[in-house]
């Protein structure tokens, strides 16, 4: 079985219901900050929708999980930099 290649350093994401994933490769310069590379991914993924809502809870998965992994392992490997669980709310106003 070929296993499955990861960037050296990236940001993975996964919904909790869904079991949808997203990674972000992360480039060498980049700042190993859970909350910001996970704000970063919130802008790309989407355009200003949503934002984060309230503090990252380390070890703790809310609505979306979120990794930072620095040596190209599989996210399943339970090695990582950083970690934490988040909420999004809506960036829009509702009348």
């Amino acid at each position: 079985m070929k296993q499955k290649n990861y960037p050296d350093c990236y940001l993975w994401v996964e919904e909790s219901r869904s079991g949808e994933t997203w990674i972000m490769p992360l480039r060498g310069n980049s700042i190993l900050d859970l909350k910001k590379q996970i704000k970063n991914w919130i802008k790309k993924e989407f355009c200003g929708e949503l934002s984060l809502d309230g503090d990252l809870m380390p070890r703790l998965a809310g609505d979306y999980y979120a990794k930072i992994i620095t040596d190209g392992r599989s996210p399943d490997s339970g090695v990582c930099w950083e970690s934490g669980g988040f909420y999004l709310k809506s960036t829009q106003i509702v009348y």
